[in-house]
């Protein structure tokens, strides 16, 4: 189960500097307060949100996969006996 972890809100301040900046750049209109507000306020919230990463995305129930086994200097991997032939060809 993945928890849930409060994000800070933006201060009023930060909210209506961004409303204000927007409100400037789109010419001043007036009686448009409150849309340049939350377009200020909803703009600051998407930003706070964490991006997702690849890791964060596997599921849990998907084990790892094996590690590799670490190498020890000075030991050798042990070779594989080699087989005699059999078969082949009568001659």
């Amino acid at each position: 189960m993945q928890e849930s972890i409060p994000h800070p809100r933006p201060s009023r301040d930060v909210i209506a500097a961004l409303a204000y900046q927007l409100w400037e750049k789109n010419g001043r209109p007036a009686g448009q307060d409150m849309k340049f507000w939350l377009q200020a306020e909803q703009s600051l919230l998407s930003s706070l949100k964490p991006q997702p990463q690849a890791a964060s995305q596997v599921p849990r129930s998907v084990p790892p996969p094996p590690a590799k086994p670490a190498k020890v200097p000075g030991l050798r991997a042990k070779k594989p006996a080699s087989k005699p032939f059999k078969g082949g060809p009568a001659l």
